[in-house]
């Protein structure tokens, strides 16, 4: 999508809700001021959140909620992963062009879009088969073409020879299986969310050249459980 049809669709959005204390444009730039004034300055990634309608993948909200610190909620009793979340998930993530990304929890499609946008190809498993449709929607009116989303379970497809140079779960899980980490290649970058009693916390795995994976604690976290099985309804 060019800059200016990211301009006419915040245009579109801030007439289409007159009741809206704050126009798109607006909600928009106060969010990029939040991220920066939290540390994240990554011109790249604030670059891809400018541009990338996020209405498109989340519709029927207000702009001040579509960029608010809270998830939202989306079909099949699932939730959106709110942006600064996203943000924090991309810094830790350190996304380069040319990057091969598996995505466990697809969603809205968003994450997986702002990932696309930075550069990287994504590979994205979702459990519901209605939201893929509707994210592969979004993702054809946003332009974009490098994420392959895919229908099943995440959880259960470890057997896979793929290997990726970044994995992001959408969930969290006592921990992550260690399959995951076999299918990072070396530098490989790993987010999940891990539960820890009645406690989130949000974590990254960094591999070594010698197939090691590090652990490294980075804060609490509020992402629910990451569901396992494929649904046969929705």
């Amino acid at each position: 999508m060019s800059h200016d049809a990211a301009s006419d669709w915040r245009q579109e959005e801030a007439t289409a809700e007159p009741g809206s204390p704050l126009s798109a444009d607006t909600a928009l730039a106060q969010f990029i001021l939040d991220l920066r004034s939290r540390g994240q300055t990554d011109a790249a990634m604030l670059t891809a959140f400018e541009r990338l309608p996020r209405h498109l993948f989340i519709p029927g909200f207000l702009p001040e909620r579509l960029y608010s610190p809270v998830s939202l909620p989306i079909p099949c009793g699932e939730e959106a992963t709110d942006p600064f979340s996203i943000a924090r998930h991309l810094a830790l993530l350190d996304i380069r062009p040319g990057h091969r990304i598996l995505e466990i929890g697809l969603g809205s499609g968003f994450q997986a879009a702002i990932m696309a946008r930075l550069g990287a190809s994504v590979t994205s498993y979702e459990r519901y088969r209605s939201l893929i449709r509707q994210a592969e929607q979004a993702f054809r009116h946003a332009g974009i073409t490098s994420v392959t989303p895919m229908l099943g379970d995440g959880l259960a497809r470890l057997d896979r020879p793929d290997s990726f140079d970044r994995i992001i779960l959408n969930g969290a899980l006592e921990l992550p299986p260690q399959a995951f980490l076999d299918r990072l290649n070396p530098h490989g970058i790993l987010v999940g969310h891990r539960l820890r009693g009645l406690e989130t916390r949000l974590a990254v795995w960094r591999k070594d050249l010698t197939g090691q994976a590090a652990e490294q604690d980075a804060g609490p976290s509020r992402l629910g459980p990451l569901r396992g099985g494929l649904t046969l309804v929705l």
